[in-house]
């Protein structure tokens, strides 16, 4: 093969991005590569949200102790799911195969792969509206559209383009984050003021917990995306871990302490205060791109696998295009309102789902090569499908656990599990008189 023709067979094979197979050993990629991308995912505008609501309403040690305790239990979620996606090499969607058949991961594919985009295309909007009242000269069009590119141009390569991205974003986050909390802790008081604070309106541990665990147990959810790359189940754990406590906690913390010194965790007007505000836009736009080009990422691997599965031949690329293109059209819907609308919707569709496929992989189907589970999967697995809706209504209606999102993986698992060796149990009592008659 030559060096050109060899040079577009690993472009194919980047763009691919073995959506439709599971990973190959020698496509598997190092420890600090997981670590760069799990960071860069977790590094996201939400982590500041969480932080104002943890340090309105919570003393200095009680609010690190949820952020903590929190983000531990995501590292959990994120191993057991993580660990999934390496044993298999699958993505998220073609575990998903495996466990709710081959058209039920269909239906499957579509809502979370719509619902991603929606969230994206609402987050462009909320920024763009925002770029425009700070900047007027730049039409809220114009960074939507810009935007849009800027993440279409990583997500489109899989994972090289998001390790590739992270590698430069993930050090300058940080850099900044370190930047300002420096800065914070410089002012009239120190941190002395931090540690000392009482808030007016106590929210109290398990709320804060549950706060910092419904932000990100959606992410937790769909890590097999990223995990399938690993070479090793310590790089699961300790990827996890880092992007978790190191990426998502560290930002948490700086926000959290910006509301208690200050009483404000918007983190651009903070940073305004400190005359930070360039290296505050620099920051805005690298963990919004992070974000965006990752959930654009998993969408085109949500598409492809049900276009596949409906028999329709058409590529990851193009998937990534046409993701991008309801993003921008929910932007230019003008849906910045109905921001907490997708949240509410991702956190209850997305923690059962998470559930499912633990109980499916760590209970009832512990064993099998990626290749094998996609082999046997069924056209409809049913008492999935029934887990899914079950655990997702049960988690919108009741009030059991910290949080809805907490709530909605732990029935899922259970439903599951119950309903999974059930009928594991019937299809065993069913399969013994027949065998006894063949005998006889």
């Amino acid at each position: 093969m030559s060096e050109e023709a060899a040079g577009r067979h690993r472009l194919a094979t980047d763009l691919d991005d073995h959506a439709l197979e599971p990973v190959p050993r020698e496509r598997r990629k190092s420890l600090t590569q997981m670590i760069i991308v799990q960071i860069g995912w977790n590094i996201s505008v939400s982590s500041f949200l969480v932080g104002g609501v943890v340090g309105g309403g919570t003393s200095f040690g009680e609010g690190m102790a949820a952020i903590v305790v929190g983000n531990l239990v995501l590292v959990a979620v994120s191993a057991l799911v993580g660990l999934v996606g390496y044993r298999t090499g699958l993505s998220s969607y073609l575990a998903a195969r495996a466990v709710f058949g081959r058209h039920g991961a269909v239906l499957v594919s579509l809502l979370l792969g719509v619902i991603a985009m929606g969230f994206i295309g609402v987050l462009m909007d909320t920024w763009g509206g925002a770029v425009n009242k700070l900047i007027p000269a730049v039409p809220s069009w114009a960074f939507v559209l810009l935007f849009a590119v800027a993440i279409t141009s990583t997500s489109i390569f899989g994972i090289k383009g998001l390790a590739r991205f992270s590698a430069i974003a993930v050090p300058i986050e940080i850099a900044i984050a370190l930047v300002a909390l420096v800065k914070i802790g410089g002012g009239d008081g120190g941190f002395g003021d931090v540690f000392a604070y009482v808030p007016a309106v106590p929210i109290g541990f398990a709320t804060a917990v549950g706060a910092v665990i419904a932000t990100w147990v959606t992410g937790a959810a769909l890590i097999g995306d990223v995990s399938r790359y690993a070479t090793r189940p310590r790089d699961v754990l300790i990827s996890s871990f880092c992007g978790f406590v190191v990426g998502a906690g560290v930002f948490e913390t700086i926000a959290t302490v910006s509301a208690m010194k200050v009483g404000n965790s918007n983190f651009v007007l903070v940073m305004q205060g400190l005359g930070l505000l360039a290296p505050a836009a620099v920051m805005l736009v690298l963990a919004l791109w992070n974000t965006a080009d990752n959930n654009l990422y998993s969408a085109s691997l949500a598409f492809t696998n049900a276009s596949n599965s409906l028999r329709l031949p058409i590529r990851k690329p193009v998937w990534n295009v046409v993701a991008i293109v309801i993003a921008v059209a929910v932007a230019f819907a003008g849906l910045a309102d109905s921001f907490l609308t997708f949240l509410n919707v991702i956190a209850l569709v997305a923690p059962p789902f998470a559930g499912v496929m633990i109980a499916h992989f760590w209970v009832l189907a512990r064993r099998g090569t990626g290749r094998e589970l996609l082999a046997s999967a069924p056209a409809i697995r049913v008492e999935a499908l029934a887990a899914w809706l079950i655990a997702a209504v049960l988690s919108k209606f009741t009030n059991v656990l910290l949080a809805d999102a907490i709530e909605g993986l732990v029935y899922g698992f259970v439903c599951y599990a119950v309903l999974g060796l059930a009928v594991q149990a019937a299809t065993r009592g069913q399969a013994a008189p027949a065998v006894q008659r063949g005998k006889s």
